[in-house]
């Protein structure tokens, strides 16, 4: 019986860096036998019920309630972040993702740790629940086209500001063109392999550059492995900055106001090479994904098996929807019309065969036993 993988795709992204992920992982696979959705893992099932080999590199619970992944995905996790402001059922969800953890008692990570994690945020979220983890890196790091041929006179200026772009032509000799990561709504909805084309393009470009300069972390990540000269530009933004900061000693950093003033004196005609701090967990991620491609494959997933998941899953999942539409009312209870659209909702659940409620949830809505 030989091996299965698959890689994790993010349909609803507006950021191609999701797709530079997914290379990421694909280059250490011999083949790929599954594109499965990331933010709908809990509904794989693969063909005759075998183990899929997938390295869970990325960002999740984007829609926590598909968590966790069913039983036919043999995970290797790696470079993994965990973001604060989760979406559930279609809602910002003031659940925090340490209670979500809790409900699904944390058994998927404990059983296939431990756990990469992508940052030093996401690592100390990981340890608030004595789940086993550490600091990966990001596996954008071990991207590589090889020997660079003929580098190109070009600074790619990714997603910054245009005040940025301005100043960077007026102090270099080079030919400055500005990029984006986030794509169009026809981009977003172009099949799989037109996506990753795409984004193939956008790292041949990076490449080739002279250097480039980018608010972006899968801007500035993949641009290590790559080895282009990459500067960063900080953010004070708490959405951006928890990601970041990790890797603000791998990176030549500078802000917009610093290098506005000329504060940062950053030579563009003379790109500074990349730090070489990156190198050490680049290696071991390296080694890791090609011990974990290699493994010999885990027997196939029994009907049994998976209907005694399905069941512990679905009412797990239940309390977390519930928890958060019940999160949502009491915040929005001023607001009619939202009220009205929560209430809708609850009603929904609450008389659905498919959520038949508890005495548990029952109390928490108010509501008699019946």
């Amino acid at each position: 019986m030989k091996n299965s993988y698959g890689v994790l795709f993010y349909r609803g992204t507006s950021n191609i860096g999701d797709d530079i992920q997914l290379l990421a992982a694909k280059r250490f696979l011999p083949q790929v036998d599954y594109i499965i959705e990331r933010e709908a893992l809990d509904q794989f099932v693969s063909k005759n019920n075998e183990k899929v080999k997938v390295i869970m590199n990325g960002w999740f619970f984007h829609q926590a309630e598909h968590w966790p992944p069913t039983p036919f995905i043999e995970p290797k996790l790696l470079s993994m972040h965990f973001t604060d402001n989760m979406m559930i059922s279609g809602w910002t969800s003031k659940v925090e993702w340490e209670k979500v953890l809790q409900i699904n008692e944390a058994d998927f990570f404990k059983e296939n740790g431990p756990v990469g994690c992508r940052d030093h945020h996401t690592e100390q979220m990981m340890k608030k629940l004595d789940i086993p983890c550490y600091f990966s890196s990001c596996l954008t790091t071990t991207l590589s086209l090889g020997i660079k041929k003929d580098i190109k006179n070009i600074i790619y200026a990714v997603d910054v500001d245009p005040e940025v772009v301005d100043y960077v032509k007026a102090h270099s000799n080079a030919e400055v063109i500005s990029l984006t990561h986030t794509m169009t709504k026809e981009e977003c909805e172009a099949p799989v392999e037109i996506r990753l084309k795409r984004a193939e393009e956008l790292l041949e470009k990076y490449h080739q550059a002279k250097m480039v300069i980018t608010s972006r972390l899968h801007v500035a990540l993949p641009c290590l492995g790559l080895e282009t000269p990459v500067l960063l530009i900080e953010h004070d933004d708490p959405l951006y900055k928890g990601r970041l900061e990790t890797y603000y000693d791998f990176v030549h950093t500078t802000t917009v106001d610093n290098l506005l003033s000329g504060k940062s004196l950053y030579n563009f005609d003379k790109p500074k090479k990349n730090p070489k701090k990156y190198l050490k967990y680049r290696k071991k991620l390296i080694d890791e994904c090609e011990q974990f491609v290699q493994q010999k494959p885990l027997k196939k997933v029994s009907d049994k098996e998976y209907i005694a998941w399905l069941e512990k899953t679905r009412e797990n999942q239940k309390e977390i929807l519930v928890k958060t539409i019940v999160d949502q009312y009491q915040r929005m209870q001023n607001n009619e019309k939202n009220c009205f659209k929560l209430q809708t909702e609850l009603d929904r659940i609450y008389y659905s065969r498919s959520y038949q409620m508890t005495e548990k949830f029952k109390k928490i809505l108010g509501r008699k036993g019946e």
